[in-house]
């Protein structure tokens, strides 16, 4: 499995600037992981990825499990794909920008 890991830091995610994300190949399935790590804004939240093929698709959405999940197919088929994440806790939403992958393999 691979890792592409993003850092968010309040409402901004980036990709981490150490990890490669180069290389990527449109159609995996069950292969690459996004694995975030948060500032402590998003203490407490409960924390899901959502994923998007294109700005207009409607999303993709994956629970968090220790801060990482599976990408989703779905999101996998193009060329590219978005995502964004939502932390929510009792009286508490925040939300992250969206951040393009490209997969050029």
């Amino acid at each position: 499995m691979r890792n592409l890991k993003f850092n968010v830091s309040g409402q901004m995610m980036s990709p981490d600037q150490f990890c490669d994300f180069a290389g990527l190949v449109p159609g995996t399935e069950g292969y690459l992981q996004a694995e975030f790590s948060f500032s402590e804004e998003w203490n407490g939240c409960g924390k899901i990825a959502e994923f998007r093929r294109f700005s207009t698709s409607e999303p993709v959405s994956v629970k968090l499990v220790g801060d990482a999940c599976v990408i989703p197919h779905e999101a996998l088929i193009g060329r590219s794909f978005k995502v964004s994440v939502i932390g929510i806790r009792k009286g508490f939403r925040i939300q992250t920008n969206m951040v393009e992958v490209k997969q050029n393999g």
